[in-house]
Parts: structure tokens; C-alpha cells; sequence
């Protein structure tokens, strides 16, 4: 048997900053290289005059944050594109964990929710995870809520779990959850008829280039893979 990595990426807060929390989980059977892809999109960033051993996070990207905030549009949608198309060519799947705050009462409740749905979904696909040897889980502590979660919740359900603190530009498949808990949350946003910001407008045109270029390809990637 091989063993089932599971990279580990959340986009919101327990304050009042977010609308709603997402937890995104990133599943990679290790027996399956994903050496060509990565390859490939470090060769692909390095034509770009980038530093291919760097993180490449999706929402600076859109946003114009950060390391981004010199760099032109054009030149920004490229490097999510070439990102996006390793995220869709690796053999991974996914599942994203989504809570509308307003429907917590606190952050403990907030807490509960996510843990209940966390549990349910490892019941549900407990026989998927006991067909590896073990699960090795990398998390880069940045929320407590999460890591919490991990310590309490998964490693209470998986055996022979090994939770590995990290730093997303270690790992391009860490990287490779950013992007999806970016686009995940994008599609909640849209679900639930909240607007676009201007930064997200400007830079995936509409809601339905966002929807027919990005969230209906990721469909093929959702757990389990058709």
C-alpha cells in the first residue's frame, strides 16, 4: 500500500474580516509523480523571469497584493493560469469545507460546525483513507482553528497519521490548495449572490468567465473523481 498525502489550505477567520470559512483538503496518492508537472511549471515561471522556487499564492495574485502589487494584469493572469493548469493536470483530488458565519453564533460554534462536518466526511470515505498505509498531513500552522482540527478531529478518525508543519513553498501541491480554497471561496460568493470585489472583476472579467474557465473544470477534480 502507499502512502495518502493531504495538504491542508483555509481561507477566512474566526472574527468578523470574512463572510465565510472554508477549509480546502488536497488528496494525492504518493505512488502517482507528479515530477513532470512540477518540472513543467517551473520551467514555465522561469520563462516568465520568476522565481520558480517561490510560493505561488492565488489570492495576492488576484488581488494585487504583496510581491504582486508592481505586476502588471496581464502578466499576473498568466501566472495563475500556468498554476491553475498544474493544479488540473496533477493526480489529486479535493474536498472544500464551507460555513457561513452568520449561521455560527461564535467561534465555538463556528468550531463545532466545522468539526462535524470534518468527522461526517472522514465516516463517509473512511474505507478511501484505510486503503493507505499511512496519511501524512501538511498544514502550515497558520491558523489555530485548523491545526485543532487536524489534531483533534482527523487524527481521531485516521490511524497512522503524520502531521508535518511546513511552509507552502516547500510543497507546490500546498500551493496547489491555496488556489482551490481561492476559487472555492469565489464559488460561494457567487452561490449565494454576493458580488464580485473590484480587484476579483477586473481580473476574471465576469462571473461567467469565472464559472465556465475555472469553477466547472475543477468539477473533475472534486472527491471522489469521477
Amino acid at each position: 500500500m502507499s502512502n495518502l498525502g493531504i495538504f491542508i489550505d483555509e481561507s477566512g477567520d474566526v472574527g468578523s474580516n470574512s463572510e465565510f470559512y472554508l477549509i480546502t483538503m488536497v488528496f494525492h496518492d504518493q505512488a502517482s509523480s507528479i515530477e513532470e508537472q512540477e518540472r513543467r511549471l517551473r520551467h514555465e515561471l522561469d520563462l516568465m523571469g520568476l522565481h520558480s522556487g517561490g510560493a505561488v499564492h492565488s489570492g495576492p495574485i488576484v488581488r494585487k497584493e504583496d510581491e504582486w502589487k508592481n505586476v502588471d494584469l496581464e502578466k499576473r493572469r498568466k501566472v495563475f493560469f500556468k498554476m491553475f493548469s498544474f493544479v488540473r493536470l496533477c493526480p489529486i483530488s479535493y474536498t472544500t469545507l464551507s460555513v457561513r458565519k452568520k449561521e455560527c453564533r461564535d467561534r465555538f460554534a463556528l468550531r463545532g460546525r466545522l468539526a462535524n462536518e470534518l468527522g461526517a466526511f472522514l465516516r463517509d470515505n473512511l474505507a478511501f483513507f484505510q486503503g493507505f498505509e499511512s496519511v501524512v498531513v501538511y498544514y502550515d500552522n497558520g491558523q489555530a482553528l485548523v491545526t485543532d482540527l487536524i489534531n483533534t478531529v482527523l487524527c481521531a478518525y485516521l490511524t497512522n497519521v503524520d502531521v508535518r508543519k511546513i511552509t507552502p513553498s516547500e510543497y507546490r501541491l500546498s500551493q496547489a490548495a491555496d488556489m482551490l480554497c481561492t476559487l472555492e471561496l469565489m464559488r460561494e460568493k457567487s452561490e449565494n449572490g454576493i458580488g464580485m470585489s473590484k480587484s476579483e472583476l477586473i481580473f476574471f472579467e465576469s462571473r461567467r468567465r469565472l464559472s465556465k474557465v475555472f469553477l466547472k473544470t475543477l468539477k473533475k477534480l472534486e472527491f471522489p473523481k469521477s
